[in-house]
């Protein structure tokens, strides 16, 4: 469907569904007409949310009871891995549905070159409304860092963010004309805590956008350092805290400290989704609105002596997806399909119904999704990544392969 038709349809559906009253049009053309209806996209984005900090996962102390019933109610990929797991480049590669080997964004701070393709201008040109809201990690190493509009935005026709940069209880971010969040928005969260004003952003673009179909994307910081929660949500003790056994006795202190920060953070953030749940499904963009929720990458948090990202080790590879859209997308559904990174573009293009690029390396999984036949037979996912302690000889580089059983990494370089 063009762009000019889907809001040609938009215009006239409120009419036609009244006139349908008066006319004979029948139950399966009626049918029909309803089906056309285009799905909207609520991307949710984390950073350092590692798969396992949930109360539905193995690291339960951590209290996340929405995203637990966002779970329930769609289906959670169990083995979902990110492509390079690294702000920068994992957060290229969704956008591309490409490998950072191909798209060149091998670690952080780089800007992703204007020729790739990315899924927001697909939404762009299939009719959507569509806005990003917070941080951001591909347009260079300025921080915060206004992204204008035009290319460098990706295909999102409204920006309220932020190159990069973590401080969440600061005023940071720009809207959508460059001048700074906290002067332009009218309303502040008090206390100020950076995740409630960009929940709050999307609300608003997804109430004043609700009429026409609209791709919201919502990155927030947290749970990435620094590990400090707003003052309600610093409740986890360092004693109670449950390490995983990979955890070196010397790392044990210090992993406790840490991870009773970044469960708070969690925890913080599920309270967000919490709020978004409750405004979809009162607002009535539930039934028509696809959620999709994951992670740049995960949190090392002490497993085998190590700490944050850009490692091959699971804690750092293996990230959240939960997908929900009530008749679509059956609930409490757990999927064991391997999916990487690159396949959410194809993927979410797929289930909105919007076309694909054809630039993607990454593969459509959306019967994985649905659940409808025979889930795709996918025998392994390719991950890469270049290690922070470089010592300049190739050796800081790896690739992975993992399978349903195993994980093979190797290390050496690019070439």
């Amino acid at each position: 469907m063009s762009s000019q038709s889907r809001r040609d349809f938009l215009k006239t559906s409120t009419f036609a569904a009244s006139a349908a009253t008066l006319s004979t049009v029948t139950q399966s053309e009626g049918a029909a007409q309803e089906s056309t209806q285009p799905t909207n996209l609520l991307f949710v984005y984390a950073d350092q949310w590692r798969f396992s900090a949930f109360g539905h996962s193995t690291d339960e102390i951590v209290r996340t009871p929405h995203i637990d019933r966002l779970s329930e109610e769609g289906v959670n990929f169990e083995r979902a891995y990110a492509a390079n797991p690294v702000c920068t480049p994992n957060r290229s590669c969704l956008l591309t549905g490409r490998h950072s080997h191909q798209h060149g964004m091998l670690t952080n701070n780089l800007m992703l070159p204007p020729e790739e393709v990315c899924w927001p201008e697909q939404f762009r040109q299939a009719g959507y409304a569509t806005h990003y809201v917070g941080k951001w990690h591909i347009d260079g190493p300025k921080k915060p860092g206004f992204v204008p509009p035009g290319w460098r935005r990706r295909g999102f026709d409204t920006f309220e963010g932020f190159n990069r940069g973590h401080t969440y209880h600061d005023h940071w971010g720009f809207d959508n004309e460059g001048k700074p969040l906290h002067e332009t928005v009218g309303h502040l969260p008090d206390p100020y805590y950076e995740p409630i004003l960009q929940t709050d952003l999307a609300i608003r673009f997804m109430e004043q956008n609700k009429k026409q179909p609209f791709c919201c994307y919502l990155s927030w910081g947290p749970p990435h350092t620094p590990f400090k929660p707003p003052k309600k949500f610093q409740r986890y003790a360092e004693e109670e805290i449950k390490l995983r056994p990979n955890v070196p006795k010397a790392h044990r202190k210090k992993a406790a400290r840490e991870l009773a920060g970044y469960y708070g953070l969690c925890e913080s953030l599920d309270h967000q989704m919490g709020r978004l749940i409750v405004y979809l499904k009162e607002s009535g963009l539930e039934e028509n609105t696809l959620v999709v929720f994951s992670s740049d990458h995960g949190e090392l948090a002490g497993s085998h002596g190590k700490y944050r990202k850009g490692e091959p080790e699971d804690e750092s590879l293996h990230v959240p997806l939960i997908m929900r859209k009530p008749g679509q997308i059956p609930s409490a559904r757990k999927s064991q399909t391997l999916i990487n990174s690159i396949d959410l573009m194809p993927t979410m293009l797929s289930l909105c119904g919007v076309e694909d690029s054809g630039t993607c390396t990454g593969i459509n999984l959306a019967a994985a999704v649905t659940g409808e036949g025979n889930e795709p037979a996918v025998e392994s996912v390719y991950c890469e990544g270049k290690l922070t302690s470089a010592k300049g000889d190739g050796s800081n580089t790896w690739r992975s392969l993992v399978t349903d059983q195993y994980k093979l990494t190797v290390r050496g370089t690019w070439e």
